[in-house]
């Protein structure tokens, strides 16, 4: 039985991977994969809250689970460092027409809600790695669980 984190993880990466895409592969890991096929993305738990909703034995847990996607972009190598804000907007824009409440909720129905907190960009230039662009995507989903049963969705 996999946790509901995964299960809802799994699903993000699915609805990601569908075609076309403009990346090359969608991970479910914040540890970037050693075979980086520029650009990629990435999906990962953040964090989880909870709060019991029905105090009764056994109870019924609210979670509130941040999700991230991590969309990872190379700079083109002529040193234009402009068009890489408008590739990261591209992929903010697949991102967000792929990633909706619905299609969530056709693979997984029990989800409650999911909608997207926030959103960061960041260059990053070092001597030891790949130069490349990063587009953080944090989500919110929301959903249940039943003390005990960690892996089943209600």
């Amino acid at each position: 039985m996999s946790h509901a984190r995964q299960i809802i993880r799994e699903a993000v990466a699915t609805i990601l991977a569908t075609s076309p895409v403009a990346w090359g592969s969608v991970t479910e890991s914040r540890i970037a994969s050693t075979l980086q096929i520029w650009p990629y993305l990435m999906v990962f738990s953040e964090s989880e809250q909870s709060d019991p909703s029905v105090v009764n034995n056994p109870c019924i847990y609210d979670r509130r689970m941040t999700l991230t996607v991590a969309g990872m972009l190379r700079l083109p190598g002529s040193g234009d460092t402009y068009t890489i804000e408008d590739e990261m907007d591209a992929v903010a824009l697949e991102i967000e027409t792929k990633l909706t409440q619905t299609a969530l909720r056709a693979t997984v129905p029990q989800i409650h809600s999911m909608f997207l907190k926030n959103t960061s960009m960041d260059v990053v230039i070092e001597e030891s790695s790949i130069d490349h662009a990063e587009i953080i995507m944090s989500y919110e989903i929301n959903y249940a669980t039943l003390e005990g049963s960690p892996g089943t969705l209600i």
